[in-house]
């Protein structure tokens, strides 16, 4: 018994049966590959974020988290326009999470962070907590360039309150 499904296993008819299917297999794992590649590249801030990421990991001495997240801030100024407006509204959550996260408010989220701190006009900032929770649920937000500069200037004093800009 166990020698005929052995040798139905290493028989040539099966094997030349299953032969189509290894590569259909694996062209379609090909394919995934380069589709995760694609997106992985195509998500510029993604790449930039792990860049950051490695060089502070692999720089053994202390980084200046304020260099850092001013850095960041004028990155995001670039991203403010029609096409972009929804990558500089999560970039600007990130932001305030990293900034807050650096001044030691404790919190689960920006909503949370932004109760446990001290920044005084916190309505705006939640705006950026929930116009970011809808876009990162799929929800079709459009925003007007008025309205998407109001919430970088915002964003921007709220960081001038934490002393993280100038």
């Amino acid at each position: 018994m166990v020698n005929n499904i052995l040798q139905f296993l290493e028989s040539s008819e099966l094997s030349d049966f299953l032969f189509p299917f290894k590569v259909l297999f694996i062209i379609i794992s090909i394919a995934f590959i380069f589709a995760i590649f694609y997106y992985y590249i195509k998500a510029g801030f993604l790449i930039a974020t792990n860049k950051r990421r490695i060089n502070d990991f692999l720089s053994f001495q202390k980084f200046d988290s304020k260099k850092i997240l001013t850095q960041r801030a004028k990155k995001i100024s670039t991203f403010l326009n029609k096409r972009d407006y929804k990558r500089a509204i999560l970039m600007m959550e990130e932001l305030l999470i990293d900034a807050l996260k650096d001044k030691g408010v404790r919190g689960d989220n920006l909503y949370k962070m932004i109760e446990n701190s001290s920044i005084a006009d916190i309505n705006e900032i939640k705006n950026i907590y929930t116009i970011a929770e809808e876009i990162k649920e799929g929800q079709g937000y459009i925003l007007n360039m008025e309205e998407l500069q109001k919430l970088f200037d915002a964003c921007e004093e709220a960081l001038r309150r934490l002393e993280i800009i100038t």
